[in-house]
């Protein structure tokens, strides 16, 4: 029971991390993004929007219908590190990220992996 109970508090600290980090890859005043955002394209908006979405499910979904919520939270967690991987390789901008901006979405690709562990964890249990 014990263990159920820490992997739901990891679910949950691993999303609030990420969107912590997330926050901080805004472009400034707010975060450390400096590249300009007029060349984003609108599916990666998108992309981001069903992240933060997927992300919100599992956390109000992780106690109640932990099943649910921990198949979404594999889903937030595959499409972040998709995600990076796809920022890294200039999918998303065609300008090199900054060191600063690279550690924070390599913290969030681990903590991501660690939401896909915690999610994985529970749903096995659940099934």
């Amino acid at each position: 029971m014990h263990t159920i109970l820490f992997t739901k508090k990891g679910v949950i600290w691993s999303i609030v991390i990420i969107l912590i980090l997330t926050i901080l890859e805004f472009p400034a005043p707010i975060g450390f993004e400096t590249r300009p955002q007029d060349n984003v394209s609108l599916w990666w908006l998108l992309l981001f929007v069903v992240i933060l979405l997927t992300e919100i499910i599992t956390l109000f979904t992780i106690y109640k219908k932990p099943s649910w919520g921990a198949r979404f939270g594999i889903i937030a967690g595959v499409l972040n590190v998709a995600q990076v991987i796809a920022d890294q390789m200039h999918l998303m901008q065609p300008e090199l990220a900054p060191f600063g901006y690279r550690i924070l979405e390599n913290m969030v690709a681990l903590f991501s992996i660690a939401l896909i562990y915690f999610s994985w964890k529970i749903l096995r249990t659940h099934i």
